[in-house]
């Protein structure tokens, strides 16, 4: 079983051939997709979706990005009555994110904590968008030590990566892994060093999409490339790989 933990497959780019590309994932082995929510409107369509194709493995998480905190003054109410949902599984993608400052990062820091208060509120795992701010976000997520996290895109590299396991948080890698920069010689550094039991694949779809399909859009039957990647570093058996994978998104998500 292949697992994408990490897409947008109701984005512009992919919401007009959603079913087709849910199809083409499930024929590809990928038996769980989570959908993640960045909006409000977006985290209805990601639960919506999860409730329309239950066969297809599909699952939601809801939260507020922090490129579109700005638009925000509060948790939407309504996110109190979605997170009860059965195809709902964390709280995320939430964080913080320097390098594009599309919010104001001291509004970043604030709804980080609301977010992170509320997953605590309801008992939920919370999927973490960091970039350039991993300083910053350990110091916040410090305060929150009772949650469980997942470094989406993981990209604090060695100098976070012993902190990050210390707190058996999980860390997720996509497409990156698969390219030829010196960023990814790093990651792949990454995955060979990390314990596999802290281990997540994901596409990011429609963005971050793998070799050999780079520069085009990216999908969840993609995944299985990111896989095939992590298991050249590590020099084991896909299927070793899956197995675990499969371990560690049950434990995480409690998905079934």
């Amino acid at each position: 079983m292949l697992i994408d933990s990490h897409c947008h497959i109701n984005s512009d780019e992919l919401r007009l051939e959603t079913r087709t590309i849910i199809n083409r994932a499930w024929q590809s082995g990928v038996k769980k997709i989570l959908n993640v929510g960045c909006t409000y409107e977006d985290s209805c369509e990601a639960v919506a979706l999860a409730k329309n194709f239950p066969q297809f493995g599909l699952y939601a998480s809801i939260g507020i990005h922090p490129h579109e905190v700005k638009n925000y003054d509060k948790i939407p109410d309504e996110f109190y009555k979605l997170i009860h949902d059965e195809k709902v599984v964390a709280v995320g993608e939430i964080g913080l994110d320097f390098h594009y400052d599309n919010s104001p990062r001291e509004l970043q820091e604030k709804f980080f904590e609301l977010q992170l208060r509320f997953a605590e509120e309801v008992n939920m795992p919370v999927i973490l968008h960091i970039r350039d701010a991993m300083e910053n976000a350990m110091k916040i997520l410090n305060r929150h030590r009772n949650l469980k996290f997942l470094f989406h895109c993981y990209s604090g590299g060695l100098e976070y990566l012993d902190k990050v396991i210390e707190w058996d948080s999980l860390c997720s890698f996509g497409g990156a892994l698969t390219w030829n920069t010196k960023g990814s010689d790093e990651l792949r550094e990454v995955v060979r060093k990390i314990p596999i039991q802290n281990i997540l694949f994901e596409t990011d779809s429609p963005y971050m999409t793998p070799v050999p399909f780079r520069g085009k859009r990216n999908e969840p039957s993609y995944v299985k490339y990111v896989y095939q990647a992590a298991a050249s570093e590590r020099n084991i058996a896909i299927e070793e790989l899956e197995n675990q994978i499969e371990i560690n998104a049950k434990k995480f998500f409690g998905w079934e």
